[in-house]
Order: C-alpha cells, then structure tokens, then sequence
C-alpha cells in the first residue's frame, strides 16, 4: 500500500512539474521603461498603460491587427436609417469575478468617461447629453439607454462617420460599475472584462496577468501568463539572458539584431504610425520666437541625420497611409522664411530622454538650427516618466514628444487639440478648432472629410506650438524564439491583444 501510495505521489509531482513547465514555456515576458502606470482605461495617458489595459479590459467592439471593426462585448448592432441611434446586444459574457456583463455596466462606463473628461471623451462628446452628464445627478438626459440586461442604446446628436471606430478602442472599456454613486471609483485589483486579469501587481513595477477566459481572436496556443516588469537595464541584455521575450519598441543595432535572429528571434512591422514632434510652451516662448524655431526645422534634414529608410518626414499631425496627410507643398506656407528672430531674449530649456540617442541627435540638430544672439536653448536631458510627466503637465519650456494613433482614422490625432480636455497637452486651446473638428465627423464624403482634416491641422499648426518631425520609429519590432507569430501591429505594440500571439510549444 506504501508502495503504492509513493507511486501515485511520484505522478502527481511529475505531473505538477510538467504543468508548471508548460505555463512557463506559454509566459510572456515583456519588459518596459520605468514609467507611472495608470492602467484606469479612461484616465491612462501613456503607451505603456495602454499595452496593459488592452489585456484587461474591453469594450464593445474592438480592432484586428489589419485595423477592421470586430465584436468583443456586443455581439451585434443596429443603425437607425438617419445614423442617429445605435442599438447593441450584448454577448453571454462575465467579468473575471463572474458577475455579468450588463448594458447598465455600459451605461455607467460611458458616463464616466464624461464625468472624467476623459481623452476619449474629445472624440465621442456627439453622443446626446455628454455636456450634461459632467455635472448631473442622474442620468436622465443621456443618451446612453439600457433598454433591458443586455440591450444598450446609443442616442446621437447628429450623425458620425466614426462612431464605431470609435467604439473600437480601449478608453471605451466595460468596467465593473452597477450604480451611479461608484462613477468614479477604480479599482486596479477588481474584476476585468479582458481575457486576462492581474494576477499580482507589486507596487506598479511588476504585473502578472493571467489568461482566465477564451477570445474569438486568440491564437492557437496564447500566453497563458503575461509578465510586465519596469527596469532601466539594458534591453540587449534583458534579451540575451532570457528575462524579456520581446525587444518590439527597442532600438536594436544591426548587429546585435543579427545576433538574436541567430537564436531564433524575428521581427514584424510595429509603430510604423508614431509621430515625434516638438512641442513649444507659449507661457515660455513668445509667438514671435515660436515662428522662428518652426521655420528653422526641416523634417527632411532631420530623418536624413537619423539615417533610417522607415522615417518619413513629418509636415502635419495625421501620419502617412491615414487620410488627411499634409505634403510639405500644403504645409509651406506655415515656414514664413524667418531668417532671424530680433524680439526680446528668450532663454528656455529643452527636454528629452536621457537614454535615447534618437532624441539626443534631435536635440543637437534643434540647438545648432535655433541658438541665436537672441536665443539661448539649455539641453535638459532627464528619464522618460520624468519627460513624461512634465509633458502632460504642460511644465516643459520645449519638450521632444512621440505619439502614436488610437485609432485607424486621422481624427484620432486631431481629437488630441480640443481645447477643454486634459489630454491636451499640445497648448492649443481654441473654439474654432473645436468646432471644426466636430464637423470633420458629420462628413461622411471621404474626400470632403480628408479636406477638412487638412484644414484643421493648418489651423493647429499656425499657433506654432507643434513642430512635426517625422513619422515612424527605429523600433525593433524583435520577438524571441518562444513566440511563433505575432500580428503585424503599425500603431505599435501597445495596440496589440496579446491573446492572438502564438506561443511556440515545445
């Protein structure tokens, strides 16, 4: 009986090790730079956030990697023949604590994106009493109706070519919320409508999310397990020792991408949208100044210093294959041909990453193009969540900005201008603006639609507190060898679901 008892103790132990192994062999390991997490889907603001609370949380429609609308909450809708009213049934589906996935959930969830003013709420705020939802006590006036458990409807105040695109996103997540006095609580280790849920989370430096439910777009053998870790290491050897499975958003020399493609890394196109820009503070920097420092930089010159064939000079807002594009032709006028600036002194510091070298090449190219006998440009290199932070603050006197789409639309970007919303961290407040870019999402006319968007970003870049640089990244797009595919992804890895990911098995 002992004998026989060890025998079965023997199994289990095999058993157990084997299953562990398994789950090792199916984590993903995914390092990012040490930055402040916000993983609320309607408050976070950075990529990094993103790429973690596109595993936990979910909306009713959502992208493919080829960018095509798919269901995911909804599992179909309705359009009313004026596009004004939108009705979506729900799938049979639960949050991670098993509780149900309601339309009142829905209802909630988008009343607090207004209740947040959240950036998303910039691109929605046509949905019927967005205004008046900030300051009610009810929600009597909104146009977001539960018609019954799984029923939800959508009121408009007028038509929109992107509604359900923008549904599409993330910032229009499902959260776990039952009654209007919760609005506007959050709570980071509740109950998750994505497939995966966290698992831990120590002090916002270490996640491990868990895979708790299947995905109509999962791969055949997705991450069972995701571990996100923050670290200043060097990302080269993170990869070589096997503590990171994915060098995506790295830059990675030509040789030492050589040496990994030996051990059975491969790459795929990944940020191919992402913009970096500059952004000019006019508490700090006089208009005058601000046209001179524009008319100085040459996106061309800038992505030939780089020596990179995937960056494409940047003269608008809206990246290239996106409608709306502004030719440097469109955008000339803007230079003015200032040749010298003869204001006031202006002294002013200009920000960027400390450990980038793209950047510290930019920064070098701005100061040699801008110092003048009246212009004196400090280089202030600091980490990236401390640019970062003072960016979104609006406390950089000049700051060296990336930003990538939400997405697949060029109102995606321009959304980011409006006004009264604190995602606008691009010093551009005006009415105008605003309600030009209101009526850019009534066009339903593609080439009337693509004018406006022109238009618009002319109207931005005339206030000279954007320089656009170029578009693009020298990311890496790297995966090791335990991953077997993963889908092209041009808006970056942070737009990835990382479900559809294959795990190779062993």
């Amino acid at each position: 009986m002992k004998e026989l008892f060890f025998k079965l103790f023997l199994a289990s132990l095999i058993l157990t090790a084997c299953t562990q192994k398994k789950e090792d062999d199916l984590q993903l390991n995914i390092h990012i730079p040490q930055v402040n997490l916000n993983l609320d889907p309607h408050k976070m603001e950075d990529a990094f956030s993103m790429l973690i609370v596109s595993q936990i949380h979910r909306g009713l429609l959502r992208y493919s990697s080829e960018g095509e609308i798919l269901p995911d909450i909804a599992e179909s809708w309705k359009e009313s023949d004026d596009k004004l009213r939108y009705t979506f049934k729900l799938k049979a589906m639960s949050f991670s604590d098993r509780s149900p996935i309601t339309a009142m959930n829905v209802v909630l969830s988008f009343a607090r994106i207004f209740k947040l003013q959240a950036g998303i709420a910039a691109d929605i705020d046509y949905i019927k009493g967005s205004n008046e939802i900030r300051n009610a006590k009810d929600m009597s006036q909104f146009g977001v109706k539960a018609l019954d458990a799984d029923t939800v409807e959508f009121n408009l105040a007028y038509p929109s070519a992107l509604f359900l695109k923008h549904l599409a996103v993330v910032d229009c997540a499902v959260l776990p919320i039952n009654n209007f006095d919760q609005i506007l609580t959050f709570d980071e280790s509740g109950a998750f409508s994505g497939p995966y849920k966290i698992q831990s989370f120590n002090g916002k430096t270490d996640i491990q999310l868990k895979k708790w439910r299947k995905d109509n777009q999962e791969s055949s053998s997705p991450p069972a397990m995701v571990h996100i870790f923050t670290t200043t290491e060097d990302p080269m050897k993170l990869a070589i020792q096997n503590t990171t499975d994915t060098l995506d958003r790295d830059l990675v020399s030509a040789e030492n991408t050589e040496k990994l493609k030996a051990l059975g890394w491969e790459s795929v196109p990944s940020e191919i949208t992402n913009e970096t820009f500059v952004i000019l503070n006019p508490k700090k920097i006089n208009l005058e100044a601000r046209k001179f420092l524009y008319s100085q930089v040459d996106p061309l010159e800038v992505v030939k210093l780089l020596l990179d064939d995937i960056l494409k000079p940047a003269y608008g807002l809206i990246p290239n294959g996106f409608s709306g594009v502004l030719s440097a032709k469109e955008a000339h006028g803007l230079k003015l041909e200032v040749k010298k600036y003869e204001g006031p002194k202006v002294s002013f510091k200009l920000d960027f990453e400390e450990g980038s070298e793209t950047e510290k090449k930019i920064a070098e190219y701005l100061m040699q193009k801008w110092s003048s006998k009246n212009i004196y440009v400090q280089p202030n290199p600091i980490s990236k969540s401390k640019k970062l932070e003072r960016m979104f603050a609006k406390e950089s006197d000049a700051v060296i900005g990336r930003k990538g789409v939400d997405y697949p639309d060029g109102l995606s970007v321009l959304t980011y201008f409006k006004g009264k919303y604190d995602a606008n961290y691009f010093h551009v407040n005006d009415p105008k603006i605003d309600s030009a870019i209101s009526e850019a999402t009534k066009e339903f006319k593609t080439e009337k639609r693509i004018q406006k968007y022109k238009d618009i970003q002319i109207q931005i870049l005339k206030y000279y507190t954007n320089i656009p640089l170029f578009f693009g990244s020298r990311a890496s797009g790297l995966w090791s060898q335990k991953v077997k595919s993963v889908p092209s992804h041009p808006m970056g890895f942070h737009t990835m679901h990382l479900e559809a990911v294959e795990m190779r098995i062993p």
